[in-house]
């Protein structure tokens, strides 16, 4: 094949260069407006969701502490874990406060000196305590339902206040140079340029102790855990069919968690789960930036829009606890009703109710006088009820008492 002359080969390749460019500045207008889009729909739900989660959250939190510390449920050494955690959650909402503020240009005491590091560190604390929490009452769970027999003498109110307190003090040292590294500038409270190497590995550690290791722990021990709940499960349904089959009336015992122990511990099985899922896509966004290298130009468009609604995620997690301890504890949501007077007032109206509906029917067998007639009316059951008080046909009437008789004349019998 003859070769083209070079003026149709420059025509050719000018052509296709034409042609990919063309096709380049179209796509890369295509994408721009998709991102830009997306930043804007992001940026929009930001905006509108965070007040409403602060506010829902930090009432669900509190509400969460006052249950806890005025019904029995203070006795348990569960519940110092979870009022823990619902104060590190508070804690957490309350500074989503001032960078809103500043979002809906109100005020911009974000970016102020001092008030940016406090803000800043006092994220970084709470996230790191709400973590560790997770972990701690995840491992007491893990020791009442593998070693029920050491629950009494591990799993006690004492050492779990000690608990909280060491991890406190420890997420407050740890997260110190947080204080150093950020700086307020003009529109932003970043990381300050002279420390940007020790920030990069700050944030590798930070990383690793706030979400990978406890990740990995809870993890591990859900799975665990969940074996040892299939198991005890397991366990007491055979026993339940033998006793079955023998037509024994005694009740039986198993040799793990009563059924309470096993609702509680559902309930913090949900409340650990629900923190992984929230919390990866936001730890996951950090990783890709740290692989690739992102700076704030390729850290835009739909990055930055999938980074805006993985921090959505990871806010909900601090807000949504109430909601989970009352969809999956009954204990949780009979000490509500107890501890709010307009719930209380409710359910003793309910149990008023179901007590008047039943009470027609309860005197055919209480006063009954002899064995006979509580055979009989047991097997009777509903139909022999009576619209009449049962007690009017049993006064007593000791009018005979009070009659005069003629004395009866004894005969006298004597031996021949």
């Amino acid at each position: 094949m003859c070769p083209l002359p070079a003026n149709e080969t420059d025509y050719y390749l000018e052509s296709s260069e034409y042609f990919n460019a063309t096709s380049s500045y179209i796509s890369a207008v295509n994408e721009t407006f998709f991102d830009i889009a997306t930043e804007n729909i992001a940026t929009l739900l930001n905006v509108y969701y965070t007040p409403l989660l602060v506010a829902l959250g930090c009432i669900g939190n509190l509400l969460s502490v006052f249950v806890f510390y005025r019904t029995k449920l203070r006795l348990q050494s569960t519940s110092q874990y979870l009022t823990a955690l619902a104060l590190s959650d508070t804690v957490f909402l309350f500074q989503l406060i001032p960078p809103w503020l500043n979002a809906v240009e109100v005020t911009g005491l974000f970016y102020k000196h001092g008030f940016c590091q406090i803000f800043v560190y006092v994220t970084y604390v709470s996230c790191c305590m709400s973590s560790w929490l997770v972990v701690a009452f995840t491992v007491e769970r893990f020791v009442a339902v593998l070693y029920p027999l050491r629950r009494n003498a591990l799993c006690t109110v004492t050492r779990a206040r000690h608990i909280i307190f060491t991890v406190l003090l420890a997420s407050s040292l740890i997260n110190l140079p947080v204080l150093r590294f950020a700086v307020p500038s003009k529109n932003d409270c970043n990381i300050d340029f002279e420390y940007l190497d020790q920030a990069a590995r700050f944030n590798l550690v930070d990383t690793a102790l706030s979400f990978s290791v406890p990740l990995f722990l809870i993890t591990i021990l859900n799975t665990w855990i969940m074996i040892g709940v299939w198991k005890l499960e397991r366990q007491r349904r055979q026993i339940m069919k033998e006793e079955m089959e023998r037509a024994r009336a005694r009740p039986y015992r198993t040799t793990g968690c009563p059924r309470s122990q096993h609702r509680v511990t559902r309930m913090l099985l949900i409340v650990s789960s629900v923190f992984v899922v929230l919390n990866l896509p936001a730890y996951t966004m950090r990783i890709l930036a740290y692989a690739y290298n992102m700076n704030e130009e390729e850290y835009s468009g739909r990055w930055a829009a999938v980074q805006q609604l993985s921090l959505l995620f990871f806010n909900t997690n601090f807000g949504i606890n109430f909601m989970l301890y009352c969809l999956s504890g009954q204990n949780f949501r009979r000490a509500v009703q107890q501890t709010l007077p307009c719930l209380r007032k409710r359910a003793d109206h309910r149990a008023a109710r179901r007590a008047t509906q039943t009470r027609p029917g309860s005197g055919s067998t209480t006063y009954a006088s002899n064995t006979e007639a509580t055979s009989y009316n047991a097997a009777a059951g509903s139909c022999c009820r009576r619209n009449t008080c049962v007690l009017g046909r049993w006064t007593f009437d000791n009018s005979r008492h009070r009659r005069q008789e003629p004395p009866v004349e004894m005969k006298t019998f004597s031996c021949s």
